[in-house]
């Protein structure tokens, strides 16, 4: 088996075939085809290669979750902490696109990564969209609430469309993900607060959850587990969140935490003794958050939906 490593960025992407040449291409239709056609005129097949290339942003969703994929080639999304972890084992740090495209290809050597599928790769791009529209009505809708406050006349408004607008577009995005993988998002939808939005984030970004074998791993990979920093007698750190994963897959089951709370008793109760145990108003639902992640993929694991006991 042989290895392609790609580093993604805006507007290029570095490869690494191997051969002892990194060659970068434009990140757009052309250059995927061009990147394409160069794996075929260096003798690699689709069933013969596999092209790496790290979990970040939307940029590499051209190269990875669509021409690639579709057109036969084994894609593999690697975690862009290990890829980092592997660059520092170096003794001379160097930090280039060529290099990241080096340490991708090692990676994917070393069997790291997963192989996104067909579906989640359909939704993972209409969750990252999502998520940057939801992200731009936010600042539009903050100066909103002070238009006109110091003059005294609110005078037009000249948000309002612009928030109509991106309302509509994030309306049309979520109807076009609850047609993907309409399965698992209508299991994941049974439980309660698990709204359309935080189903197909999980469906999307979580792919296969038989890979977790415990309720742990999940929460790590999302980035719900606890830092851990203690080392003999004199150092003890505090525990915070690691906060390594993925934002919007942390942000929205928080959300739908605090409505699970509400209406699932053992979560409710076990918020309910966080707050009484002197919790702070935020760690609370952090803690919950977890908890609702350990429904979540004993649910999904299960197979059958969420019962209210």
């Amino acid at each position: 088996m042989e290895y392609v490593g790609i580093d993604v960025s805006k507007d290029t992407f570095h490869a690494d075939f191997g051969v002892g040449k990194i060659e970068i291409f434009s990140n757009d239709d052309a250059g995927v085809s061009r990147f394409l056609g160069r794996m075929s005129s260096v003798g690699l097949a689709p069933a013969e290669a596999v092209v790496g290339m790290e979990a970040t942003g939307a940029c590499r969703l051209l190269v990875a979750e669509d021409r690639a994929a579709s057109a036969g080639w084994q894609a593999r999304v690697i975690n862009p902490l290990l890829v980092s972890r592997m660059g520092r084992a170096s003794l001379r740090h160097v930090k280039t696109d060529a290099r990241d495209a080096a340490l991708v290809r090692a990676a994917a050597a070393r069997g790291m990564g997963y192989a996104p599928g067909r579906e989640a790769m359909a939704l993972r791009g209409v969750v990252q969209q999502r998520a940057s529209l939801v992200a731009v009505r936010a600042k539009v809708r903050r100066p909103m609430h002070v238009r006109g406050a110091s003059l005294g006349d609110p005078g037009p408004d000249c948000y309002a469309p612009v928030e109509e607008a991106l309302t509509a577009q994030i309306r049309a995005l979520d109807r076009a993900a609850a047609k993907v993988d309409a399965g698992t998002q209508g299991l994941l939808r049974s439980i309660p607060g698990a709204g359309p939005a935080c189903s197909a984030a999980l469906a999307a970004k979580v792919g296969g959850v038989r890979s977790f074998p415990s309720p742990g791993k999940p929460c790590a990979f999302i980035g719900l587990d606890c830092r851990v920093h203690d080392s003999g007698t004199s150092m003890k750190g505090k525990g915070y969140m690691t906060k390594r994963g993925d934002g919007t897959l942390r942000h929205l089951p928080f959300l739908a935490a605090d409505v699970s709370r509400r209406h699932v008793p053992e979560l409710g109760a076990y918020y309910d003794r966080k707050r009484a145990g002197g919790e702070h108003h935020f760690v609370a639902p952090c803690a919950t958050e977890r908890k609702l992640v350990h429904l979540i993929w004993a649910v999904w694991t299960r197979g059958t939906p969420c019962e209210k006991r």
